[in-house]
């Protein structure tokens, strides 16, 4: 079997993509957190604006390098559990890649579900290596990493549309609360959505605090056109009495 390394660097061939040096687009982010911080003061707003900046940034990069005869080389065409945790995997990788110039680690689980599954995937950098979002100085509070989640939010969502599977699969992603890096998720559209949401509160309980499962779903529609997510929130609120 090939190795993730081997897929990773045929993949940035494929795309023709070079990495980025850290130090500018680490300016660029202090330049945006700073004019941001000019007309939100409060760290929690700023934190969500954030993350929607970084949807609108992860929508755009895929629109440019996103090729679907590369996507189909690591997500599988059955949609298997293993096989999709094993592309999770490696997008995850290659974004990070591409724009820090080193592997992060990633350890993904398979959750089973009354109905389904969903699948977890952790990102920690390495702490040795530098990267854009580390040391970018701000007010108490702000988590620039709200940039990235909103960016691996909104690629993996790209990534499902060009691969026509957009109503098959929801991607979340947030900033992890106790260290540095990622948590994300992948949602099966027949696994019951509302526990689907439990198993990711009980787990990391204040994923949804700054931005909302609604937000998610607003951005996602706004940048990309999917509605994938809204619907399956209408659909649960539908289903205990809660609509509207």
């Amino acid at each position: 079997m090939e190795t993730v390394i081997g897929i990773l660097a045929r993949f940035q061939k494929a795309l023709g993509t070079p990495t980025v040096h850290v130090i500018i687009p680490r300016l660029l982010l202090a330049l945006l957190v700073a004019e941001t911080r000019r007309r939100i003061e409060d760290p929690v707003q700023l934190n969500r604006e954030l993350h929607k900046y970084g949807v609108w940034v992860g929508s755009r990069c895929m629109a440019t390098i996103a090729k679907r005869k590369d996507l189909e080389k690591v997500h599988p065409k059955d949609q298997n559990p293993k096989g999709t945790a094993f592309g999770m995997s490696v997008y995850s990788k290659i974004a990070w890649y591409i724009f820090a110039g080193h592997f992060p680690r990633v350890e993904t689980e398979i959750i089973k579900l009354d109905r389904g599954h969903m699948i977890k995937a952790v990102l920690t950098p390495d702490p040795n290596k530098d990267h854009i979002f580390k040391g970018v100085v701000s007010v108490r509070g702000v988590d620039t990493m709200y940039l990235a989640s909103g960016a691996y939010e909104a690629a993996t969502t790209f990534a499902f549309k060009v691969l026509e599977i957009e109503k098959l699969w929801v991607a979340l992603w947030r900033p992890l609360q106790d260290r540095e890096g990622l948590v994300g998720y992948y949602i099966w559209h027949e696994a019951p959505f509302d526990q689907a949401v439990e198993k990711i509160k009980s787990g990391y309980p204040g994923f949804f605090n700054t931005v909302s499962l609604e937000d998610s779903s607003s951005f996602l529609k706004e940048y990309l056109g999917v509605n994938t997510l809204e619907l399956l929130i209408q659909s649960t609120l539908k289903a205990s009495g809660q609509e509207s």
